[in-house]
């Protein structure tokens, strides 16, 4: 099998760092984008970028990378990448894709922009259109087996449709507040309006300088609302839902990690009326462990034309365009804003 020639262009916490961490060891298979590219057989992974000579030194010793440094320009020349994970902070992807003119494909995290600013997204698929580059972002939750089974008619299936939606995310709206939008748009369906149901609050704790935190509410396209809460990451963390259907409850807990459904039976309290069994519950099989490898999986049948990307940029767009709406919403004092 002819393999693809890959380079990471930023080397910290999601690219490789992460696979340091026990408790996610026990959960991930793969947490890291080096975790992934060290085994995959798609992949020849030749390169490394990063400005940090720390990172560097982790690339070479830790991963064996063979080419690393801090040029971009120098380092595409000597790779000819053919796939590039974006693995740096928004803001000047649209260049770095502009300097490696062999890309089949690429993988970049979220968000497009940096919180408060817009057009690197906007240019970056220009370029990627103009030519023919299929672009994944890393929303890694559309490449869950478990979840992507839901999101193909499980959700229907196991609870009925959705009559209220309460959902929970912390550190940042941009951060994993687009995280959130995007499970939930995945497995509900379209947002068609949006409200902001308090005001912005700097999230000062999360990863992206300028992002913000609140609650808000999302309308959807079959009528129901889902109402979002942020949560202090300095007390816990979550990134989770809890979805009311007509016949049954579905949870989404721990990040992703304790799903649930919970069955319609009779209620205890009145004759004649029903309720759902919210003290049992069965607990569906996690699948999040090959989650990242299977992305880098559909990444493989992009680059080549076999697939469509499961997490496409024009997707992303679009939870990008909700979240600056809801900070409009927010600044306008609570307004109802459209989606169009």
């Amino acid at each position: 099998m002819t393999t693809l020639r890959a380079l990471i262009v930023g080397f910290g916490q999601v690219a490789s760092g992460l696979s340091n961490d026990p408790r996610m060891a026990a959960h991930f298979k793969y947490a890291s984008h080096a975790s992934v590219l060290a085994d995959h057989p798609a992949f020849d992974w030749q390169g490394v970028v990063d400005s940090n000579t720390a990172a560097l030194d982790n690339a070479r010793n830790t991963w064996k990378v063979p080419l690393c440094g801090t040029d971009l320009g120098r380092m595409a020349a000597e790779v000819r990448p053919e796939i590039a994970v974006l693995a740096t902070p928004p803001g000047g992807r649209a260049d770095m894709i502009d300097r490696m003119p062999d890309l089949k494909a690429v993988l970049v995290e979220k968000p497009l922009d940096a919180p408060g600013e817009n057009g690197d997204g906007a240019r970056l698929a220009a370029i990627a259109a103009e030519r023919g580059i299929p672009v994944i972002v890393n929303y890694w939750r559309r490449s869950d087996r478990l979840f992507r089974n839901l999101a193909a008619g499980g959700v229907a299936a196991s609870i009925g449709r959705a009559q209220a939606v309460s959902a929970l995310y912390g550190n940042g709206l941009a951060n994993n507040g687009g995280h959130l939008i995007d499970f939930l748009r995945m497995l509900l369906g379209a947002v068609v309006a949006v409200q902001a149901l308090g005001p912005a609050k700097p999230a000062a704790a999360g990863p992206l300088a300028g992002d913000v935190q609140l609650p808000f509410a999302l309308t959807f396209a079959e009528g129901f609302v889902a109402t979002v809460q942020p949560l202090d990451f300095a007390h816990y963390r979550e990134v989770g839902m809890d979805i009311w259907g007509e016949r049954g409850r579905l949870t989404i807990l721990q990040e992703g990690l304790v799903t649930r459904t919970y069955p319609m039976t009779g209620n205890r309290g009145l004759s004649g009326e029903r309720e759902i069994d919210c003290d049992t519950g069965e607990v569906l099989e996690t699948t999040v462990s090959d989650a990242l490898f299977r992305m880098y999986d559909n990444l493989a049948d992009a680059a080549v034309g076999r697939a469509e990307p499961w997490s496409p940029l024009a997707s992303a767009a679009v939870n990008e365009r909700i979240v600056d709406l809801i900070l409009r919403s927010a600044a306008e004092g609570g307004s109802r804003l459209t989606v169009d």
